[in-house]
């Protein structure tokens, strides 16, 4: 890590949008056919037409973040979009009450920072800024930064963005997880930039190219979304594996 002893209130905003910048955005797996497809579980078939959608899977990717208890999450990107950015993190996401414990790296203000300490609940953001130490000392909106507390939030979370994609195709079908035994399929589409923006209020583009790996129980195990996410900013693609479901635990605030 590289921050320069003395800027307090430079070192404590850098760490609070690193924390915001969380919520914008794969999976490494072996390409491979099977007949174990999301789109041949019938439970997903909620129109009873014999054919399950790709909406229909999308739809159903949303009840499964709905209904969990909470998630753990990794994001990651290789790219550089020229301006200050989120370059990764890893976390986990309660749903009730909403709260968020995890870590997050990246660039803001020239400021290299790596594995910044990040707890949210009860509706107050803590970051453990380095020299500072924990603070609450900013305000979301002013850093374009969303509560990560609430990704699971029903409205205006990460599952709004699955329902909300257009254009959606079905691709190959892959294999991951652990030991490749689980059956991923893919699909591609857009995202529109109104969704994204209930997320991260700067993007910028009006859609965003994602690319979704769906499992054969219909839940969400990693998304790319490719898109300018940041004012004046070249494109990235951001990678968001979904590493659990049903996940329970007590997140408080720090002391």
């Amino acid at each position: 890590m590289t921050i320069r002893l003395g800027h307090r209130r430079a070192t404590r905003v850098a760490a609070a949008v690193l924390v915001g910048l969380l919520s914008v955005t794969g999976l490494a797996s072996c390409t491979g056919g099977s007949d174990d497809s999301v789109t041949s579980n019938k439970e997903l078939d909620d129109d009873d037409d014999g054919e399950v959608s790709p909406q229909e899977v999308m739809e159903g990717a949303k009840r499964h973040l709905d209904e969990t208890s909470g998630i753990t999450v990794e994001l990651s990107t290789g790219d550089d979009p020229g301006v200050d950015f989120l370059s990764a993190a890893t976390g986990t996401i309660v749903a009730e009450p909403p709260a968020f414990e995890g870590t997050v790296s990246g660039r803001v203000s020239g400021f290299e920072a790596s594995s910044i300490n990040v707890v949210s609940t009860g509706g107050t953001l803590y970051v453990e800024a380095p020299v500072v130490g924990w603070t609450d000392d900013y305000q979301p909106a002013e850093l374009c930064a969303p509560d990560p507390a609430l990704l699971l939030d029903p409205d205006t979370g990460v599952g709004n963005v699955l329902t909300s994609s257009e254009d959606l195709e079905e691709g190959d079908t892959e294999r991951g997880g652990q030991d490749n035994k689980v059956v991923l399929t893919t699909f591609t589409g857009t995202a529109p930039g109104d969704a994204i923006r209930e997320l991260l209020p700067c993007a910028e583009d009006d859609s965003y190219d994602v690319r979704y790996r769906v499992d054969s129980d219909g839940k969400l195990q990693s998304v790319d979304m490719t898109g300018a996410f940041f004012p004046d900013s070249e494109p990235v693609t951001y990678a968001i594996e979904v590493t659990g479901y049903d996940v329970t635990k007590d997140i408080s605030a720090p002391q």
